[in-house]
């Protein structure tokens, strides 16, 4: 029986719904209770938030696709104006629709808001869904805020505005407080979906279990998992992502009939420094299930453990590597010897001559210098063979290499003698860069003459 009772649903839908929706027992039974039947009134708007991955978007879509009940679900990412919005929800609703009404409904322009509601108690009407209610769920609902002023408040008073039994809902991850527009507007029912806790993130990572082990097995696994990732990774997505890409790699001695599948020892010995390696790149998803695979069977046949991090093998344009090993030149090299390696005419120098006291010190030792930005573009020119012309385009990649923190820019935007720049690779990477494009650059360091 199932632990959800409301009239007006079946008992093999509530079922399902509460097998299918773990630990949010909770927020399902308050969001169930607020919808009530299907002919009654709802609430006009009700604003749900919580951090990312906290099932607010799985919750909502399994609970009206389970129950059936008529809804259009937009995600205001995907659909970045409004009137992208008024026609989504318009075909979803109109989804049953003859081809014929389909094809002419295709033609209606829906550009304002006074459009949207007219064709709105249209649908309604053709549907039939006049004594139901109707649920519209904006997912990314933070994202209105900087579309139409007054489309945040219509959605909310949609109710009033159409006379018809509908409930907006809005999903976002930002509280209410922070969302209320400035004009003023209806105030919304709000839920709050919280963050899962260890337990829980357990209960539903070891429901994935593959049917190939024992439901026991891979629970152990998850904990082992959590054990080193729950402190620094509460994502369910995240954590779900690195339980399958590095399952595999647990499963190895029992695949292999080195191990016994309690033998849990063995086993975390096996994936611990596998789990650690994967914490220097959480969230940023550097390399594919496919990539890490095959890193896996790269580290087998040379018995050492390479890195997660894709950093050691960066796909960058053309000139953006040039211009990376430029800057890394730039930083690492005295000023005064660019003569020395970048001009072709410049006579014998002797390393001695430029030797101070100051720089009897390794220039790797002591980190990287501050450049300025037409240093670095002359370096380039004398690197490249081809001629390269100061363009935008070469411009817009040195903004990339920042962004990417591959370069750091120094001092303030609005200095009067132009940006400087510091370079911010390690030597193995810029090396391993420099071979893409055959280029010797341990020629050019002033460190390695």
């Amino acid at each position: 029986m199932s632990i959800f009772e409301y009239p007006g649903y079946l008992e093999a839908q509530l079922l399902e719904l509460e097998k299918m929706v773990l630990c949010r027992e909770s927020q399902l039974s308050t969001l169930l209770s607020i919808f009530g039947e299907r002919e009654h009134f709802s609430f006009p708007s009700i604003f749900i938030y919580g951090h990312t991955a906290t099932g607010k978007t799985y919750v909502m879509k399994t609970l009206l696709n389970v129950l059936k009940l008529p809804h259009a679900i937009v995600n205001c990412i995907e659909c970045f104006t409004s009137r992208l919005i008024f026609e989504e929800i318009l075909i979803q609703l109109n989804s049953h629709c003859s081809a014929l009404e389909k094809e002419w409904s295709s033609h209606e322009r829906c550009d304002t808001f006074n459009d949207f509601v007219r064709l709105y108690k249209q649908a309604i009407l053709v549907q039939d869904l006049k004594n139901q209610t109707v649920y519209i769920v904006l997912d990314k609902a933070e994202h209105l805020r900087e579309m139409d002023i007054n489309l945040l408040a219509g959605f909310q008073r949609l109710q009033e505005l159409t006379d018809c039994n509908v409930t907006v809902l809005f999903l976002s991850e930002i509280v209410w407080e922070k969302f209320r527009p400035n004009t003023g507007s209806f105030e919304p029912l709000t839920l709050h979906f919280p963050g899962y806790n260890k337990e829980e993130l357990q209960r539903i990572l070891s429901y994935d279990h593959p049917s190939a082990y024992s439901e026991d097995f891979y629970s152990a696994y998850i904990n082992l998992l959590l054990s080193i990732f729950y402190t620094v990774c509460r994502d369910l997505k995240e954590l779900r992502h690195l339980a399958a890409l590095n399952f595999p790699k647990y499963c190895e001695p029992v695949v292999k009939g080195e191990a016994k599948e309690s033998d849990t020892h063995r086993l975390w010995k096996n994936i611990e420094p596998h789990l650690k390696k994967a914490m220097q790149t959480v969230y940023l998803r550097e390399v594919s299930s496919l990539q890490w695979e095959r890193m896996q069977q790269e580290d087998q046949e040379t018995s050492q453990l390479k890195g997660l991090s894709a950093h050691a093998h960066v796909e960058l344009p053309y000139y953006s590597k040039f211009l990376l090993i430029a800057a890394y030149l730039a930083s690492y090299n005295p000023a005064r010897t660019d003569k020395r390696f970048f001009v072709k005419h410049h006579g014998k120098i002797k390393k001695t001559n430029f030797l101070k006291k100051h720089e009897k010190t390794s220039n790797h030792l002591l980190g990287p210098k501050p450049f300025p930005l037409d240093r670095l573009l002359a370096i380039l020119y004398s690197i490249v063979d081809s001629r390269v012309a100061p363009t935008a385009n070469i411009f817009s990649q040195i903004t990339s290499l920042v962004t990417l923190q591959l370069l750091s820019l120094v001092g303030h935007d609005d200095q009067l003698d132009g940006p400087k720049y510091k370079c911010t690779v390690s030597l193995d990477f810029i090396r391993a860069v420099a071979r893409t494009v055959n280029f010797d650059i341990i020629k050019y360091l002033y460190d390695f003459l």
